[in-house]
This record gives structure tokens, C-alpha cells and sequence, in this order.
């Protein structure tokens, strides 16, 4: 049995309360699931591994979100290292310098920001790391509501797969922090 699929079912299926004695112990139990651990295999010591980290299922960005949405516990070692790499990688300031050089502010504003916004929130880290991408999510939201990261100038409104991560990234910033303007543009 995976203890993943047993924290979910009785927190989000049986409505058991994730401070309760039976939740907090199937969550416990989490990192040592056979799913957890094959997300975590081959994880190297600086947290990467061994492929750039959107490396599509094999890099940390998206090991990342299979253990966040499997509930891995806040602050858990192994995945606060992969998500060093990731936050390494997202506001690094060469990669920054490229996208603005590019005048668009690409995915890494929207999609890719938005789901490391939601790891970072629900592994319980919330630096000024953290801030600069909901700031980015922020200044990039279209009058629509949503994001784009089509820099054509014949687009027109937002992409609804572009929206998804950032507006996932807002709920949980704001969950973890009550911030009235990320939930403002949650809410738009």
C-alpha cells in the first residue's frame, strides 16, 4: 500500500482532519512509499539529477510537482535540495538578464513559476526567492485574468494551460502567507 494514496484518501476523500493521529502518522510514512522513492531516485547531493532541471519527468521541476501533489511533508530534505536547484535555476540573474534581453518574460513568469511558486509554498519555504516569482506572476497577468507566454502581437487573450500553474502558485502563496494581492489575482 502507498502511503500517499492513504494520506489523500483519508484527508481529501474522507474528510479526516490532517492533524489527526492516523493522518499525521500515513504522512509520515510518505517519503518511504515506493512512488516517493522513485521520484527521489538518482538524486544527486547538490539536489539535481544529473539533467537540467525542466529536463521534461527526468529533471527536479517536475519530480517536484509529482511529490508535492503525492504530499510530501513540508521541509523534507531531499525535496528542499531539488528545489534548490530549481529556484537556482528560475531566478538566476543570467537567466533573467536572457528572457529580458528577449523582451518576454516567457513561461519561466507563468507556467514554470507559477508550479515552483506552488512546490516552494507547499514545502514550507517562502524567501525573497519565493517573492520574486509571485511578483513576476503578478506583473505578468493579462487584462483578461489570465497568462500567455505567446509574445505574438496577434494573441489576444490568455492560454488556459498558461494559467493553470500560476494561478495554482497564487492559491497556495496565498494559503501559506494570506496575501491579499496574490488571491486578488487568483481571484481576477
Amino acid at each position: 500500500k502507498d502511503p500517499s494514496v492513504r494520506y489523500l484518501t483519508l484527508t481529501e476523500v474522507l474528510a479526516e482532519s490532517p492533524r489527526s493521529r492516523v493522518a499525521r502518522e500515513a504522512r509520515a510514512a510518505i517519503p518511504a512509499g515506493p512512488r516517493v522513492r522513485a521520484l527521489l531516485k538518482g538524486q544527486r547531493r547538490d539536489g539535481g539529477f544529473g539533467v537540467h532541471p525542466y529536463s521534461k519527468w527526468r529533471g527536479a521541476f517536475w519530480r517536484l510537482v509529482s511529490l508535492v501533489e503525492l504530499a510530501i511533508p513540508p521541509h523534507h530534505p531531499t525535496a528542499l535540495a531539488a528545489l534548490e536547484e530549481v529556484l537556482g535555476w528560475l531566478t538566476s540573474p543570467e537567466r533573467n538578464r536572457s528572457i529580458r534581453a528577449r523582451e518576454w518574460t516567457g513561461p519561466t513568469a507563468r507556467e514554470r513559476g507559477g508550479h515552483a511558486l506552488a512546490v516552494a509554498c507547499r514545502l514550507g519555504v517562502r524567501d525573497s526567492r519565493v517573492r520574486s516569482l509571485v511578483d513576476s506572476i503578478l506583473r505578468s497577468q493579462w487584462p483578461d485574468g489570465g497568462w500567455n507566454c505567446d509574445p505574438r502581437p496577434t494573441v489576444i487573450h490568455s492560454s488556459f494551460h498558461e494559467t493553470i500553474g500560476p494561478l495554482w502558485g497564487l492559491i497556495e502563496y496565498t494559503k501559506a502567507t494570506e496575501d491579499h494581492t496574490a488571491r486578488e489575482a487568483a481571484d481576477r
